[in-house]
Order: structure tokens, then sequence, then C-alpha cells
């Protein structure tokens, strides 16, 4: 950055908005919120999942296909986190 010897123009804003101005912004900051909450619960939601099917797919390969209860277990954590998921 260069410093600037000039002084900067100041920008005044309203004090107030319109009615209509106001219903806006709060719309948009409340579905902001709303979804920011959300698709970070589906990407947390994505990768546990994600995980339990590398855990099934290396236990499945280790146990040469048999349905040992560590593969199982970890088939019906997978259906379990895949049912979560939203549609």
């Amino acid at each position: 950055m260069v410093p600037s010897d000039a002084e900067e123009p100041v920008v005044e804003l309203e004090s107030s908005y319109t009615f209509t101005t106001e219903c806006f912004f709060m719309t948009h900051c409340t579905l902001s919120l709303g979804f920011r909450v959300l698709h970070e619960r589906l990407v947390q939601l994505n990768r546990e999942l994600h995980r339990v099917q590398e855990l099934y797919r290396d236990a499945s390969q280790q146990a040469s296909g048999a349905d040992t209860e560590p593969v199982q277990r970890l088939k019906d954590d997978m259906e379990r986190s895949e049912n979560s998921l939203p549609h």
C-alpha cells in the first residue's frame, strides 16, 4: 500500500433506512446465517460418512468379505450416517 497525502473522502451513511431496505438486509442476514449452519452440518456429516466408508472398505478387505462383528458394526454406522443426511 502506498500512503496517500490527500485526504480520503469521508462516506457518510444515512442514520435511518426505509422499511423495505431494512427488511431486505435482515432477510439476507437471516438466510445467510441459516444456510451457513446447515452447510457446515452437511459438510461435517459428509466427512463422517466418508471416514466410516473408508474404515468399512478397509475392514471388509482385511476380513476377506466375511461379515464379522466389527465389519457389521461399521456397516450399521455407515447406513445410520447415510440416513441422517438430508434428502
